[in-house]
């Protein structure tokens, strides 16, 4: 959200005004300026940064397939068969952590980094 301070009498904004505005307002040099921005994020990404989130995008897909009550009742079976300990050799404490942490590690091993 936008913020508006007071100084010398005048209102100036901050920021956005509405989280669906394509642009925003900012201050340079005592003036106001509104500018218009695509807020693509991804946009600037090293390889490096690609491949993580194409692990990430794997994992949260997969996650999603096991909806299941069967599904749910074999992962907490494997969850208590590996005794808590995922793929890439980290302790954790809940199924879904340890679900998501494997299955980006899967990815990972599966599709190496190559610069």
């Amino acid at each position: 959200m936008a913020r508006i301070i007071a100084s010398s009498g005048i209102e100036q904004i901050h920021g956005k005004t509405y989280n669906r505005d394509r642009g925003y307002y900012y201050t340079r040099n005592g003036r106001q300026f509104y500018r218009e921005r695509d807020e693509d994020y991804q946009k600037n990404q090293s390889p490096r940064q690609k491949w993580n989130s194409a692990a990430f995008k794997y994992a949260n897909s997969q996650l999603k397939l096991l909806t299941s009550t069967e599904a749910k009742a074999q992962l907490e079976a494997d969850f208590e068969a590996a005794k808590h300990v995922a793929s890439n050799g980290k302790t954790y404490t809940t199924v879904r952590a340890w679900k998501y942490n494997s299955l980006i590690h899967e990815y990972k091993k599966s599709h190496p980094f190559e610069q």
